[in-house]
């Protein structure tokens, strides 16, 4: 299984992907629009990924994750093709807080992903791509078990424990 974790440069998502092993390839993404798509495309390019999980930080939250379901950009509006139940549902197994949203933002991390979207259909490629948003830092209780809790959750995932 080929997974890649995406995160924008000096955030809390930075942070925790760092903290996932040497099982996942990790792309820190640069906070310039047209650049971060760029990076994400040269590495789709250079190898074939099952699964692109990418995350950013959402102020004004706790110790709760968002999980973004739909993009936009001004072609249209593009959904996950990940099943949102079965990807929420291993969050809340491992005992976090979720929210599914349908609002990825107006700035870097619903461009990133609208494009990403739009990339991967446009290639037809099987890549299945999300966008989950983290709290702030500060905004997290315990850091090092929010970030076991969001490993246990995607290797759950990805591992087929969901299907």
């Amino acid at each position: 299984m080929n997974i890649l974790l995406t995160a924008f440069i000096n955030t809390s998502s930075e942070l925790l992907i760092k903290s996932f092993g040497d099982n996942y390839d990790k792309l820190i993404l640069e906070n310039n629009k047209k650049q971060c798509f760029s990076q994400f495309k040269d590495k789709i390019e250079a190898k074939s990924y099952d699964y692109v999980f990418s995350f950013g930080q959402k102020p004004v939250i706790s110790d709760k994750v968002y999980i973004e379901q739909y993009a936009k950009n001004d072609k249209g509006t593009y959904e996950t093709t990940i099943d949102i139940t079965k990807f929420a549902n291993a969050f809340m197994s491992s005992a976090l807080t979720v929210k599914l949203s349908k609002n990825a933002g107006t700035s870097y991390c619903n461009y990133l992903y609208a494009q990403g979207l739009e990339y991967l259909i446009l290639s037809n490629l099987t890549t299945k791509m999300i966008f989950i948003h983290v709290p702030f830092s500060k905004n997290i209780t315990d850091f090092n078990n929010f970030s076991q809790k969001i490993k246990d959750a995607i290797g759950n995932y990805a591992r087929g424990y969901y299907d």
